[in-house]
């Protein structure tokens, strides 16, 4: 406290500071603030061109990229065709939307990061990079007409066992046989899949986002 005409005067109350915008490019050269998302930044055009031009694996199969939205695709397929939920269908096309957004933080990279960083360092970095990820999930999710994952258990489980399906499948196509010793699901059946996993183009992968979009969720849109 400070001393005035003899009376002690308390400090003035700090103002609390503005969340500090985190700026990302739009296709237009503008930018949105990736730390409040508004609805009307999620477009979903640049959603399927973003996905489609992000290699799964970190591009470490040989010949060309297997793309993000590739494997949402295909994986949304397999989830119509053994469960015949669209909506389940569609919670698997979006549940890697964010990574438009965010970019792809690839496992070994988490990983190797966490480890320099500590056990304590190492859960602090899960745990960002789950909070980041359900921010941008909930408006993406609002935007489609859906409630986030999260609050929705089944829809949720189905993703996540799919997932791990479709990890262990591409790992097996993409590497060969060997790729079977460092990935899970060893003990789950394969996807039930609509075509062999070889890589799209990205224009084939994004035109075929945006059909499984409006396919399964009913939403319209055309390439951007």
């Amino acid at each position: 406290m400070a001393l005035h005409s003899g009376t002690l005067v308390p400090p003035a109350p700090r103002k609390k500071a503005a969340a500090e915008a985190v700026p990302s490019f739009r296709p237009d050269g503008s930018v949105l603030d990736l730390a409040k998302l508004r609805l009307d930044d999620i477009v979903w055009p640049e959603i399927a061109a973003g996905l489609s031009k992000i290699a799964r694996f970190n591009a470490r199969p040989s010949g060309p990229a297997f793309s993000v939205s590739q494997h949402c695709v295909m994986g949304a397929d397999a989830v119509f065709s053994e469960t015949g939920d669209p909506v389940a269908a569609g919670y698997f096309l979006l549940h890697d939307a964010h990574e438009a957004l965010l970019g792809d933080v690839p496992r070994p990279t988490a990983d190797l990061i966490g480890r320099l960083l500590g056990a304590r360092g190492r859960q602090r970095l899960a745990s960002a990079i789950h909070t980041a990820k359900l921010a941008i999930d909930r408006v993406i999710y609002t935007r489609a007409g859906l409630a986030p994952p999260d609050r929705v258990p089944g829809y949720q489980a189905i993703v996540r066992n799919m997932d791990e399906r479709m990890l262990r499948a591409e790992a097996l196509a993409l590497f060969g046989p060997r790729a079977g010793e460092h990935v899970g699901a060893g003990d789950l059946p394969p996807p039930k899949l609509t075509g062999a996993i070889r890589a799209w183009g990205a224009m084939r992968a994004e035109e075929a986002w945006l059909t499984r979009l409006d396919r399964y969720l009913g939403i319209a849109e055309r390439l951007s």
